[in-house]
């Protein structure tokens, strides 16, 4: 194969769906009607969720809150491919994969409230609690496909990163290991353009970072990240490669933060009106709209009752986050180890002794029994 040919396979591109929400029928994944709405449903919900949570941290609310808009379409859609077993490792930006795959959303707004027990999710799932760290998961993820290969459940790891994380050596470590053993490993790249106020072009000298994936043994793919059938139908593909043991993937998003970094930053400071508003206009949400609505699959009536229920749901996971009792601030200590180290014993002994007492002088209120496994 020429040289030419090589690298041109490296950097294409998969785009399904056009802004205007045309079809390129030849490519249109094989998604059965409910799968779609199912998938439009919750990217109407995550989006009204998304919006009232950042009116709730301006009015004081809320902590330090991460916007998704603009990135529906692979925070939704990904989680979507997925079986419970396999292993859900987002971003601190993944609330929207984790509501995808069942978690309800008070539990988001009371980790952002500042409140450890919003890393609640259901049971039956294998997600995993994302870390602040930018890139630190990256190789836990690769751990978790091992495990699964090793176990030969079938199971793969799905790991959200940013286009900064993928210039973290994790993100190097992480692929080299998977590329040697073959490892069910999807690592899905969200380049959202800025990785906070460092433009893509300033931090990556690659044309594609999808073709990073060619130097690991990984398969590589670059797709329109705001078009949810192309995002449908390369995770898809990567989760079924996974699975029959066709080693790793790279599917690297082109989509867009619309918003700020988190409402501590200020992305007007670095960006161009211009550039966002260019954006807008490739909204995830509304082309989509656009492609089911041709299907004749989604009215406007239809597309209003979705808005209306998830405000409506929005609304009980508000009134559900805020009548929560005040946690035990005990609690900070339970569930770090397995045995705990003298240093831990010796601080969790000190705050017990502050809060007795501030009791006897009835500064606080009688507070709930600690909860969770303090060893």
């Amino acid at each position: 194969m020429p040289l030419s040919t090589v690298h041109e396979a490296r950097t294409q591109r998969l785009e399904i769906l056009d802004a205007e929400g045309r079809v390129d029928a030849a490519l249109e994944p094989k998604a059965p009607k409910e799968k779609l709405l199912e998938i439009y449903r919750k990217m109407v919900a995550i989006r009204a969720f998304d919006e009232r949570a950042l009116k709730l941290q301006r009015q004081g609310r809320l902590g330090t809150y991460p916007q998704i808009i603009g990135q529906e379409a692979t925070q939704i859609v990904p989680a979507c491919c997925l079986e419970p077993k396999d292993w859900l490792v987002p971003t601190y930006r993944g609330q929207g994969a984790y509501f995808a795959r069942g978690m309800q959303l008070r539990y988001s707004l009371l980790y952002w409230g500042g409140d450890d027990r919003g890393v609640k999710f259901p049971s039956e799932n294998n997600d995993l609690i994302f870390a602040i760290p930018v890139g630190s998961h990256m190789t836990q993820a690769a751990g978790l496909a091992w495990a699964e290969k090793l176990k030969k459940t079938g199971a793969v790891a799905l790991c959200w990163l940013g286009d900064g994380a993928s210039s973290k050596g994790d993100f190097h470590e992480a692929l080299t290991f998977a590329g040697v053993h073959k490892l069910p490993l999807i690592m899905l790249i969200e380049n959202n353009q800025w990785a906070i106020s460092l433009p893509r072009a300033q931090q990556c000298a690659a044309e594609t970072l999808a073709q990073k994936a060619w130097g690991y043994g990984a398969h590589g793919m670059q797709v329109d990240g705001n078009d949810v059938l192309a995002v449908y139908r390369a995770v898809s593909e990567a989760v079924e490669r996974g699975r029959r043991g066709g080693g790793p993937s790279v599917v690297e998003c082109l989509t867009y933060r619309l918003g700020h970094h988190t409402t501590a930053d200020d992305a007007t400071r670095y960006r161009e009106a211009a550039e966002v508003d260019s954006w807008k206009a490739k909204d995830p949400l509304a082309r989509y709209e656009k492609y089911l609505s041709a299907k004749g699959f989604l009215d406007a009536a239809a597309a209003e009752a979705a808005k209306k229920d998830a405000e409506a749901m929005v609304a009980d996971e508000v009134k559900a986050y805020e009548a929560f009792p005040k946690p035990n601030p005990l609690d900070m200590f339970a569930n770090n180890y397995a045995v705990a180290p003298w240093t831990l014993v010796e601080q969790r002994a000190e705050l017990e002794e502050v809060l007795r007492e501030k009791k006897s002088r009835h500064e606080i209120p009688e507070l709930p029994p600690a909860e969770g496994r303090f060893p």
